[in-house]
C-alpha cells in the first residue's frame, strides 16, 4: 500500500481494511498505521464510516435509494469541511470533492455488495467447478431415507445422510486427498500421514490425518458443524482470496468437540458435543470403579475416557474421597452423579469442564 498516495477508494478496495472495520480483524496492525501516519487518520475515518453505513444498509429493508438524502449528506459533508476561500476555487473544489465522493460511494457499494453478498458463500457447484480442472470427479447423492455408504479407493468409509451429496475423485493424487460435501456425512477416514484428507463444504475445509467425525454442511442452512468422534482434525474458512495459510487462523478440534461456522457473521466457534461419549465404549469387562479415592483421580481417569479437559482446584478437592462408578453413558449424566456426592457443579467454558466446589470437610 503506498502510504502517501493513500485515499478513500484504495480503502474501500483493501478487504485487510474492511475486515478490520467489521470485524476488527489486523488490529494491531491498522493501530499502528494510523500511529505511523497521522495525516492519513482524516482519510480512514471516512472510509471506516462508509462502508459501517453500506453494512447497516445492507441489514436494513431499504427498496429504493433516496437520493436526494444522500446528496443532501455530501453536499453537507463538503460544505463542512474548513477550507478556505473565494467562491469560484470553492465551488470548483466543491464538485472535485462532489465527484469524488460519487465514485467513492459507487465503488465501495459495489465492492461491498460483492463481497459481503455474492462473495460471502461459497456453493457444492462453484467447488466442482474449480476441482475438475485437476481431477475427474465422481458423484454420489443419497435421496432416499436410509444412510449410503461410500467407500473411496484409499479404504477410508463415507456414510452419506438423506438429501447429501459427495465427489472424489477415482484416485487421489500423490499429496492429497479431497472430497467435496453438501449435506451430511460421517466420515472413517483411513491413516496416511503423507497424504492430509480435505473435506470442502460450504465456506469450511476440515483437513485429518486419519479419525472419524461428522460434518453437515447444507447449501441453505445457515452453520457448518463439525463433530469430532475419534482423533482430531482442524477446521478454518476458505476464502476466494488465498491467505498464505489459513489453517492458521482456523480451530484445532478433539474427540467429544465440535466447531460451528456462522455463514452469515463468518466467526468459527468451539463446544463440546450435545451428549460427549467415550472414546471406547466402555464394557462390564472394563467397568471402572472407584473405591474411597480422591474425587480428582476420578476427573482425571474421565478425562482419558472422554477426550476432555477438566479443570478444578486440585488442592481443594484432594480431601474429597469418594466411591463410584464411571458408566457408559454421557459424559454429562457421570459428573452429575458425582457433583451431587461433593456437593459441586460444572459448566462447559472453551470445550473444557470447569469445576466449581467449596471442597469436603
Amino acid at each position: 500500500m503506498n502510504d502517501e498516495s493513500l485515499n478513500i477508494e484504495d480503502l474501500l478496495g483493501n478487504d485487510s481494511f474492511i475486515s478490520w472495520v467489521l470485524q476488527n480483524k489486523d488490529a494491531l496492525w491498522w493501530e499502528e498505521f494510523i500511529r505511523s501516519n497521522p495525516d492519513k487518520r482524516e482519510v480512514v475515518e471516512k472510509a471506516s464510516k462508509i462502508v459501517l453505513e453500506l453494512r447497516q444498509a445492507e441489514q436494513e429493508v431499504i427498496p429504493v435509494i433516496d437520493e436526494q438524502k444522500l446528496w443532501q449528506r455530501i453536499e453537507s459533508s463538503a460544505e463542512n469541511r474548513e477550507e478556505p476561500v473565494s467562491p469560484r476555487p470553492v465551488r470548483k473544489r466543491f464538485i472535485t470533492f462532489l465527484a469524488a465522493a460519487c465514485v467513492a460511494v459507487v465503488a465501495a457499494f459495489a465492492i461491498f455488495q460483492a463481497m459481503h453478498a455474492d462473495q460471502k458463500r461459497v456453493t457444492y457447484k462453484e467447488l466442482l467447478t474449480h476441482a475438475k480442472v485437476e481431477n475427474q470427479l465422481l458423484e454420489k447423492e443419497n435421496r432416499g431415507a436410509a444412510p449410503m455408504e461410500v467407500r473411496l479407493e484409499d479404504g477410508t468409509v463415507i456414510t452419506l445422510g438423506k438429501n447429501s451429496r459427495l465427489s472424489y475423485p477415482t484416485r487421489f493424487q500423490k499429496h492429497k486427498r479431497e472430497v467435496f460435501l453438501s449435506g451430511e456425512a460421517f466420515f472413517d477416514v483411513t491413516k496416511d500421514p503423507a497424504r492430509p484428507f480435505l473435506v470442502y463444504a460450504n465456506e469450511t475445509v476440515t483437513k485429518v490425518l486419519g479419525t472419524s467425525f461428522e460434518i453437515r454442511a447444507f447449501e441453505n442452512s445457515q452453520a457448518v458443524t463439525v463433530h469430532v468422534r475419534t482423533g482430531r482434525v482442524s477446521v478454518y474458512k476458505q476464502s476466494r482470496i488465498q491467505m498464505d495459510d489459513p489453517e492458521t487462523t482456523g480451530l484445532l478440534l478433539l474427540p467429544n468437540q465440535k466447531g460451528t461456522f456462522n455463514r452469515d457473521s463468518e466467526t468459527l466457534v468451539k463446544n463440546l458435543v450435545q451428549e460427549p461419549l467415550p472414546i471406547a465404549p466402555i464394557t462390564d469387562a472394563k467397568k471402572f470403579r472407584f473405591d474411597e479415592v480422591p474425587v480428582t483421580e476420578v476427573f482425571a481417569e474421565i478425562e482419558k475416557i472422554y477426550g476432555v479437559q477438566i479443570l478444578c482446584d486440585h488442592e481443594l478437592l484432594a480431601q474429597c474421597i469418594i466411591s463410584t462408578t464411571v458408566r457408559n453413558e454421557s459424559l454429562y449424566d457421570n459428573l452429575d452423579v458425582i457433583c451431587r456426592t461433593i456437593g459441586g457443579t460444572y459448566k462447559e467454558i472453551d470445550a473444557q469442564i470447569v469445576i466449581d466446589s467449596k471442597g469436603c470437610f
